[in-house]
């Protein structure tokens, strides 16, 4: 099935502690808005510098909100594999319909030492798991055959998100499971390769920037369902435009949580230290670039 999920961002009341109801606010608009699924505590969602007892609070609160209504994904990757498969599990018991898993980061692993990895969590987990590939954050790549030898053992392993820039490894990833596996769901994480993906043969994308202009995308992954591919290729030339939002500003998910104050869904911009909110003095150029897809 072709989608688009939303990796969302985290709204804050300080740099440690969540504002649970504006985190639920921006679900609800993303869903009312038509996005496929979304996926809480995904890079988007600053999940490595938030304590444990405020994320299990999120997990909570959010299942009433999305279950049923989009797809419930929940990050629970971590640098031990057993707090892994406890928060995997915590987030299954909450009614979460999926968990997204990010591999251990800093160190670089073999083939055989990813395989483990993913291969203990998978064995340990009472449902679906999607990968998350992100070699510029962990130092290492999950390739295609990797990924085969995993679905193969653990059919619980459902697919993948793959955050490389260039589309040669998630094409590989298709070409070489999805003839043995056709449901394997292989999803990039930028926006822009949303439509690539989709023709290659991919399920589609989970990426940023439906937080901030959600019917922009979900119109595009209807278009994508009914192959109009007129449509597919002007949303594309919009979302081609869209892009230059991520290089206004580093971390762009600072720019990004600018523009749902902006838009009222936020009541402020708050960051997880050490990260800096986005710079006052270029709020209103913001506000203007983001018109041309209100």
């Amino acid at each position: 099935m072709i989608k688009y999920v939303a990796p969302v961002l985290t709204a804050l009341r300080n740099e440690r502690e969540i504002d649970v109801e504006a985190c639920l606010r921006l679900y609800a608009h993303l869903i009312k808005n038509g996005i496929d699924g979304i996926a809480v505590f995904g890079t988007s969602g600053e999940f490595p510098h938030l304590p444990l007892p405020e994320k299990k609070k999120l997990i909570t609160a959010a299942a009433p909100v999305i279950k049923g209504k989009a797809e419930y994904i929940v990050g629970t990757g971590s640098m031990n594999a057993d707090e892994t498969v406890e928060l995997s599990r915590f987030a299954f018991e909450q009614g979460a319909d999926t968990v997204i898993v990010v591999g251990p980061y800093y160190y670089g692993l073999s083939d055989d030492s990813i395989f483990e990895y993913f291969s203990r969590v998978a064995a340990n987990i009472p449902g679906n798991m999607y990968l998350y590939n992100f070699p510029d954050r962990t130092s290492y790549s999950i390739n295609a055959q990797t990924v085969l030898r995993l679905v193969r053992k653990h059919r619980n392993i459902v697919g993948i998100k793959d955050t490389i820039q260039d589309m040669h490894n998630t094409v590989d990833i298709i070409k070489t499971v999805k003839p043995e596996f056709p449901d394997f769901q292989v999803f990039h994480a930028y926006d822009n390769c949303f439509a690539y993906t989709v023709l290659a043969g991919g399920n589609g994308a989970v990426g940023i920037l439906p937080n901030i202009a959600p019917r922009l995308f979900s119109d595009w992954a209807k278009a994508a369902r009914a192959k109009d591919f007129d449509t597919l290729s002007a949303i594309q030339k919009k979302v081609d435009r869209l892009m230059d939002i991520l290089w206004f500003h580093s971390p762009f998910l600072a720019t990004c949580k600018a523009v749902l104050v902006q838009q009222g869904i936020f009541p402020q911009d708050t960051m997880t230290f050490p990260f800096l909110t986005f710079p006052e003095e270029k709020k209103a150029g913001l506000a203007e670039f983001m018109k041309e897809f209100a």
